[in-house]
């Protein structure tokens, strides 16, 4: 899995075309959660961009 920090508007603008171009809603391929810091998500295993 991938990290993308929605803090940060070109991470974020990836990620909507990402989400756009796979439908990953559509087949329940994308996981949120905050607040948490990109070192906390690496410390749970997803990789940064």
């Amino acid at each position: 899995m991938k990290v993308y920090d929605c803090d940060d508007e070109d991470q974020f603008s990836k990620l909507e075309g990402i989400i756009n171009k796979y439908d990953l809603i559509l087949h329940n391929l994308l996981q949120s959660f905050a607040p948490d810091t990109i070192s906390e998500a690496k410390n749970r295993g997803f990789k940064p961009l």
